[in-house]
């Protein structure tokens, strides 16, 4: 239990920082922990039911209002709550078309191939995909929007939230960091700072509830093998309680400190700690 709780600890600090939550849970849970990268590739998208549930509360009255919406009889596109509805539901729609190729590939990867490779490998991989989340941030330093959600009209809202949407499909991946890259996209896309951050954590939502369920059918309930009921229901409160409590913290620390520098040099030590072990183990 203790381990999980670290575990949980760990992704309940980290979601809001663009390094990659599901990454560095990754790392931890096969290189400290000893648990099989398929079941903490699972570990690792179930835990962000905790932290989606502190965002929940958090943007409690964004999706408050977006409910309501649906049952009201107003249509015009200047209503900010319809906006903000079409743009979730559409980014949703947009990263099950990216997320779930993309899922099946890579859990197919952890299961059948893995058995053929170093343990070393996951963890190489999971650092390449922090360089690429790196070099990302770095590039999104140069540009600044001033698009505000209130002026959109349906065009725009359908072609920028379905593309912010595949790009967070792309994130399934562990190192891919679904905040980096969703704001490095909305801010593509020419929104404001403050715009880019609320339609990100809205839309992150729908997309956690969505790939625990696609792992749970898909990877057939393996959750269940690598933690029991009691287990589950302590390490999601955990990361709950960790997640709302850090969150306004670690955000305004994400704006101050450029974590592309960080990515990128945490990839590339791996590469120098792990690559002259492998050679070494077999020569």
């Amino acid at each position: 239990m203790i381990e999980f709780i670290i575990i949980a600890i760990i992704q309940g600090v980290l979601e809001w920082l663009p390094i990659s939550s599901s990454g560095q849970v990754m790392i931890v849970s096969i290189n400290v922990f000893g648990i099989s990268p398929a079941n903490a590739y699972s570990l690792a998208i179930w835990l962000h039911l905790g932290t989606s549930l502190s965002v929940l509360l958090k943007f409690r009255t964004d999706f408050i209002e977006m409910v309501k919406s649906i049952f009201s009889q107003s249509s015009e596109i200047n209503d900010l709550p319809i906006i903000k509805r079409n743009w979730l539901i559409i980014a949703t729609i947009g990263t099950a078309v990216t997320g779930i190729p993309i899922y099946l590939l890579f859990k197919l990867f952890l299961e059948d191939f893995y058995a053929a490779v170093h343990g070393d490998i996951i963890t190489l991989i999971i650092s390449s995909f922090l360089i690429l989340t790196g070099i990302i941030l770095l590039l999104r330093r140069k540009v600044s929007g001033k698009k505000e959600i209130v002026e959109l009209n349906k065009k725009s809202v359908r072609k920028d939230s379905f593309i912010a949407g595949m790009a967070q499909g792309f994130t399934v991946l562990p190192g891919i960091s679904r905040s980096g890259i969703t704001i490095s996209t909305v801010l593509m896309e020419q929104y404001t700072q403050e715009n880019a951050l609320t339609l990100s954590f809205l839309i992150s939502v729908p997309a956690a509830f969505g790939s625990i369920f696609v792992d749970l059918i898909f990877g057939q309930w393996s959750i269940l093998g690598t933690l029991d009921l009691l287990t589950i229901i302590v390490v999601t409160l955990i990361s709950f309680i960790v997640g709302y409590a850090t969150i306004d913290f670690f955000l305004k620390l994400a704006r101050k400190i450029e974590f592309g520098y960080f990515c990128i040099a945490y990839g590339i030590i791996s590469y120098l700690i792990i690559i002259p072990f492998l050679f070494l183990t077999h020569i």
